[in-house]
């Protein structure tokens, strides 16, 4: 009898609310067959093989310096044209990432990252028989890092799938797969080189990407559960909270919020959960963060705030909503025009922050590259150029736990920390040349590794602070396309001046100079959106009496 009654609440709760009608209506076509996240269980497993993909990529994409010289002295080429090997790797791991994206909509996580590791993998090994350095930036760095970007992404999301209560804790051990791996492949690398040649080493490269293949089929797609499963689920324990979170308003606010990569494969439904106001809260916050990577708390949302409570948000957030047949119908195009959104391009805020990034991202793999080589003109090891490698690495994975940590706080300012980070990093860049000794090596390793932690992860919040958190994934795309894009040109700019000048000076001063100024350009970045934002208000204002004034007009 407490059965039925309760089977009754859930269907009756599950009609109510008139007052989103339409979004319940959108949400009538895909209660049907729902995916739902398990937070936990196999999850963990997906968690561990994303650690290990991040671990791979990111671990040989940052210890090429060890390479560099080899590379250098078998071409016979200039240190312009020989960075040019990472740089193009880094670029195109960078830039495919939009097009990779869409390729996960319509092949699937699994595949898209296993082809990925068959095409590094492949790369690697056929780049050894490279007879010149232009074939050897076509196979390593162009082929190399597309199949590089093909693995990292696809692993990413795929944590989305299986998590939403716990997204941010297993995304966060996820990714600090990267730091792991700059910490074990800096003396890997350097300990391959020494004992079987650079050709050797690449071969053993090649042959530990390949176990990307096993680590993605680990990613096993979740199974649609039909409504009549929900149905029980309902029967044998719960109520569904009337306020917010019935089974129509939470999958369209999830759709809405996913990551675009997972908009069409992921729903978390989470109907039949009978929890507090702070419960619906954290959900809430988890939805919206899967959004492009978002890190930060809801409450510190703009949206979220101007509100005055979740309620307020979501029916905010529904306005917003596209229904599910609609971008079936035009996946591509709404990914695309979504991704390459150009029109952002005409926000001041938007542009400036775009600067800021893309002048530090100039300046962000010089140290990666050409420290190893500096280290050992001042009298150190191959062994302790390894460790200064790997410190970087290791700061910069603790660094991002405390970073997220920190800027949940209502006190944290991410633009002031932003700033003041970049600004240090810039400094401490530009003495590098004057560093003779190992342990201030190793302290700017330190310092180093917290900047860019700071800056990788607090870019999404910026962007939700300064912009909103419907611009995410649009200015998101477009900021890391124009990150990929300096990183074309940033290592082979310093080597040229090496080239040029016969030392490394001139390329830490550029390189250390454009962190620096990236951080100054942010100073002005919130007063800047404050009046971007009145303008915008002003202009919508001037729009709404024209409506008004117009009819009247017309019946004059």
């Amino acid at each position: 009898m407490a059965t039925n009654g309760k089977a009754k609440q859930c269907s009756n709760n599950l009609t109510e609310d008139k007052e989103y009608n339409n979004t319940s209506k959108v949400a009538e076509d895909v209660t049907t067959k729902v995916l739902i996240p398990p937070d936990g269980g196999w999850g963990w497993v997906i968690t561990f093989s994303s650690f290990m993909i991040g671990m791979i990529v990111d671990g040989i994409a940052f210890t090429f310096g060890f390479f560099f010289l080899e590379f250098q002295e078998y071409f016979g080429a200039n240190k312009s044209v020989t960075s040019s090997i990472n740089s193009v790797l880094a670029g195109s791991y960078f830039t495919i990432g939009p097009v990779v994206g869409a390729l996960t909509n319509v092949f699937g996580c699994r595949k898209v990252a296993m082809v990925g590791a068959v095409i590094t993998a492949v790369s690697f090994f056929l780049c050894t028989f490279s007879p010149n350095v232009e074939t050897m930036i076509i196979l390593y760095g162009l082929c190399g890092g597309t199949g590089f970007g093909m693995m990292y992404l696809p692993a990413i999301v795929m944590v989305g799938y299986y998590f939403d209560k716990r997204r941010a804790l297993a995304t966060g051990i996820a990714v600090c797969g990267s730091g792991i791996g700059s910490f074990v492949f800096a003396p890997l690398s350097e300990s391959l080189l020494r004992q079987y040649s650079w050709k050797g080493a690449m071969w053993i490269l090649s042959g530990l990407s390949l176990n990307g293949i096993v680590f993605a089929a680990l990613f096993r797609p979740l199974e649609y559960e039909s409504s009549t499963d929900m149905d029980a689920a309902c029967d044998e324990e719960i109520t569904i909270d009337q306020k917010v979170t019935t089974t129509g308003h939470n999958l369209a606010l999830q759709r809405v919020k996913d990551d675009p990569s997972s908009l069409n494969r992921s729903r978390s439904v989470e109907g039949c959960n009978h929890v507090g106001k702070e419960s619906e809260i954290a959900r809430l916050g988890h939805s919206v963060e899967r959004k492009d990577f978002y890190s930060g708390s809801i409450k510190n949302i703009p949206e979220y705030k101007e509100a005055g409570n979740e309620q307020r948000f979501v029916r905010k957030i529904l306005n917003k909503d596209k229904t599910e047949e609609e971008f079936s119908k035009n996946g591509w195009t709404h990914f695309l025009r979504d991704t390459f959104d150009t029109s952002l391009m005409k926000s001041p805020t938007f542009v400036m922050y775009v600067a800021s990034c893309f002048l530090c991202t100039i300046g962000f793999f010089v140290p990666f590259i050409y420290i190893p080589d500096i280290a050992m003109e001042h009298g150190m090891t191959s062994s302790q150029s390894a460790w200064i490698i790997s410190s970087i690495g290791i700061i910069n994975t603790v660094a991002r736990i405390v970073v997220g940590w920190v800027s949940d706080k209502p006190w944290a300012d991410s633009i002031l920390i932003n700033t003041a980070a970049l600004i240090l990093t810039g400094v401490i860049t530009i003495f590098v040349p004057y560093y003779k000794i190992y342990p201030l090596y190793i302290l700017y390793a330190v310092l180093f590794g917290f900047g860019i932690a700071v800056f990788v992860s607090l870019r999404s919040i910026i962007i939700v602070e300064l912009l909103g958190i419907d611009k995410l994934t649009n200015s998101f795309g477009l900021l890391i396309l124009c990150q990929g894009l300096s990183t074309f040109i940033g290592s082979p700019i310093a080597g040229a001046l090496f080239d040029l000048t016969g030392n490394y000076m001139a390329s830490f001063y550029l390189a250390g100079s454009v962190i620096c100024i990236s951080g100054l350009i942010c100073l002005p970045l919130r007063r800047l959106s404050r009046w971007e934002k009145a303008r915008n208000e002003r202009k919508k204002e001037r729009a709404n009496m024209a409506d008004v004034e117009k009819p009247l007009v017309n019946g004059n």
